[in-house]
């Protein structure tokens, strides 16, 4: 049993072949968030890990709000941040421990991850400075995430490690990526594209867009309105061409503005 980390994971939706994935932290304490509505899955879960901390949710709280939850339960140095889709093994975690041991000012570690081009510089060092975490997984000091004030909850899901990244610019600490760590996401890029799925990742993606540009790009509210006008005009133009996919993301634009101006008014 793993001491000093522990794995933090949120479950939606998951598909049993992704479960098979989980039994490679079995040795680490596991703090596993279900929002999957499956009464069967805790049973299944208890048969993978012999020290699973288990806590189920009704509603789908998001990745922002339920990573929260879990890293302010979790009482080892560090946790990893972890999807069901990720493959790392025990070697590799223990590749990213070695960051925290060698630069003091390291918030996260991140592996490298075939698929992710964006951390991998020309860069003889193994480890070194990056501005972004590609949220799939990572491991972070337990300590200083917290007292960093974690993820901001107004995300739901997209932006929130962006904006985290950018907090973490402004600050006096840094994310590593430690290329002797690898990890491969086996779900990048497989979600199923329908109606449902694609109108909530476009309103969740621009409320975050305008969320975050506001937050640090100083964007004016008087641009914002004029978000949904354009949107509009999209809209109108993919309903002649019966393009379903625009039309779906060009309403979920319009709703995801329109939310975030009920924000700004109500805040």
């Amino acid at each position: 049993m793993n001491n000093d980390i522990s794995v933090i994971l949120l479950l939606y939706n998951t598909p049993e072949k992704a479960l098979k994935n989980l039994k490679q932290y079995k040795n680490y304490k596991t703090y596993i968030l279900d929002q999957n509505n499956n009464l069967n899955l805790e049973n299944k879960l208890k048969k993978i890990f012999t020290n699973l901390y288990y806590f189920k949710s009704k509603n789908n709280l998001g990745f922002s709000k339920g990573i929260n939850f879990l890293a302010k339960k979790v009482k080892t140095k560090y946790f990893l941040c972890t999807q069901p889709d990720i493959v790392i093994n025990k070697k590799n975690i223990s590749n990213l421990k070695k960051i925290f041991l060698i630069k003091k000012d390291a918030i996260l570690g991140v592996p490298k991850i075939p698929q992710y081009k964006t951390n991998l510089k020309n860069n003889k060092k193994k480890i070194y400075s990056v501005d972004k975490i590609l949220g799939a997984v990572f491991l972070a000091e337990t300590k200083k995430f917290r007292s960093f004030g974690m993820f901001d909850e107004r995300y739901f899901f997209y932006w929130e490690d962006v904006d985290f990244c950018e907090r973490v610019l402004r600050s006096k600490f840094n994310i590593y990526i430690n290329t002797t760590s690898r990890a491969l996401h086996v779900g990048a890029g497989s979600v199923k594209k329908n109606t449902n799925s694609i109108f909530i990742r476009a309103f969740n993606f621009k409320f975050g867009e305008l969320l975050f540009k506001y937050k640090y790009k100083k964007l004016k509210i008087i641009k914002i309105l004029k978000e949904p006008i354009k949107f509009f005009i999209l809209l109108f133009f993919n309903l002649i061409i019966f393009n379903k996919t625009k039309v779906i993301e060009n309403t979920s634009y319009i709703l995801g503005t329109l939310k975030f101006l009920f924000y700004f008014k109500k805040n």
